[in-house]
């Protein structure tokens, strides 16, 4: 290491970005032959995590869906960038097509990873939160020129390449972590479908299906209200005008964080006097949040940690925590039912009394166990991927400070 301190100490010369990349080189144009697209929207990536792609026809895809990208691209959201809406582009195919909302960077006289990994720094994410704040603009956003005229400091290119390598295998790591949890979460989900949708569970055979109010159930089901098995929480936010609330330890989280699937960290967070002198409520690890309004409507993601969050998320959450697996699922699966609601046609928000008075089936005791025993071990599993994954950024982000 300290060979390589060295290197870097002895070939670092400063260059402006835009003399080695290229921005927004390549788009949409009227020889595009593809019908469908695969499309990457600015939430659909989060820290280089990239959720599944939209596949849209090309006449109907949004008027935003026009940046081409190519193997080594660096994307990064200019609207928000404090939300770290960014990713490294690995052999797309020739018909993904990201959102004009990113800057598309095609290294030409750096090494790729070695491109992504400085410009994801948290001191240039902070850099352009500060520039993007400053604008007139609806939302804060930077325009993609500012990166063409920032100043880097780099070392010579084979030294980058070692770089690159080393912080490569973090990253690899957290990459091989996310599709063991993408697979386990697929499995549970698929696993409670089989048992508690299409009702085929151990034994299946020899219960008879009876009538009931949501119609046929297996026989010693029951219907239950959400309030009647559990605790539901509306989050609340602390006055911004007293700085003695904010910047404390305990994690406040808002509806556009429910958008991950799994909440292990938050963006912000709160004191203990914040807590106490205000709506927020502390919600437990294991707790199913819901995003109740605006954009982020109908998201569902788990607590992982004890958190706090913002009066636009309702917390379920069963107190004896034999029932948190089950509703985690049952909510991922019916949550279009409940916006819906009763009235049959789209909400623009849901409610904590909607979530109270949202009824589900409820399985015999012996069923429950018997699902529990199955996938408890995956959902630890999963809590352990996704910590190591933390821990794995943190390391990588000490000595990400210290190469870069």
């Amino acid at each position: 290491m300290s060979k390589l301190l060295e290197q870097i100490k002895n070939t670092k010369t400063t260059k402006k970005l835009g003399d080695l990349v290229l921005i927004n080189q390549s788009s949409i144009t009227n020889g595009f032959s593809y019908r469908e697209i695969e499309y990457i929207d600015t939430a659909s990536v989060t820290r280089n995590h990239f959720n599944r792609p939209q596949i849209l026809n090309i006449n109907e895809a949004p008027s935003r869906a026009k940046r081409l990208l190519k193997d080594g691209d660096t994307i990064l959201s200019t609207v928000r960038p404090s939300l770290c809406h960014y990713g490294f582009i690995k052999n797309p195919k020739p018909n993904t097509v990201a959102s004009t909302g990113f800057a598309v960077l095609t290294p030409k006289n750096i090494d790729p990873f070695y491109l992504y990994s400085y410009l994801t720094q948290d001191s240039i994410t902070a850099t352009l939160s500060s520039i993007a704040e400053a604008t007139t603009t609806t939302f804060p956003a930077f325009r993609p020129e500012v990166l063409s005229e920032m100043e880097i400091e780099i070392p010579d290119l084979p030294t980058q390449k070692k770089i690159a390598e080393i912080l490569s295998a973090y990253d690899t790591k957290i990459e091989n972590n996310n599709k063991i949890i993408k697979n386990l979460e697929a499995t549970a989900q698929a696993i409670f479908n089989e048992w508690f949708i299409n009702f085929r569970f151990p034994g299946y055979e020899k219960v008879k299906m009876v009538e009931s109010e949501m119609g046929e159930i297996p026989k010693g089901w029951s219907i239950k209200k959400v309030s009647e098995l559990f605790t539901v929480t509306l989050g609340g936010t602390p006055s911004r005008d007293k700085s003695e609330y904010w910047s404390g330890k305990i994690p406040w989280i808002n509806s556009g964080e429910v958008n991950k699937l799994r909440i292990i960290e938050a963006t912000e967070h709160i004191t203990d006097e914040g807590l106490r002198k205000s709506n927020a409520r502390l919600m437990n690890s294991g707790t199913t949040v819901l995003a109740i309004t605006g954009a982020t409507l109908g998201q569902v993601s788990r607590l992982e940690i004890e958190s706090s969050a913002n009066q636009s998320v309702v917390g379920v959450y069963d107190e004896e925590n034999k029932l948190n697996e089950y509703m985690f699922l049952y909510i991922k699966s019916n949550i279009m039912d409940l916006i819906l609601g009763a009235s049959g046609g789209a909400q623009q928000h849901i409610n904590k009394q909607m979530v109270e008075n949202y009824k589900i089936t409820l399985p015999g005791r012996d069923i429950i166990l018997k699902f529990t025993k199955v996938v408890n071990p995956m959902f630890k599993l999963i809590r352990e991927c996704l910590f190591e994954n933390k821990n794995l950024k943190e390391s990588r982000d000490q000595l990400l400070v210290k190469l870069i």
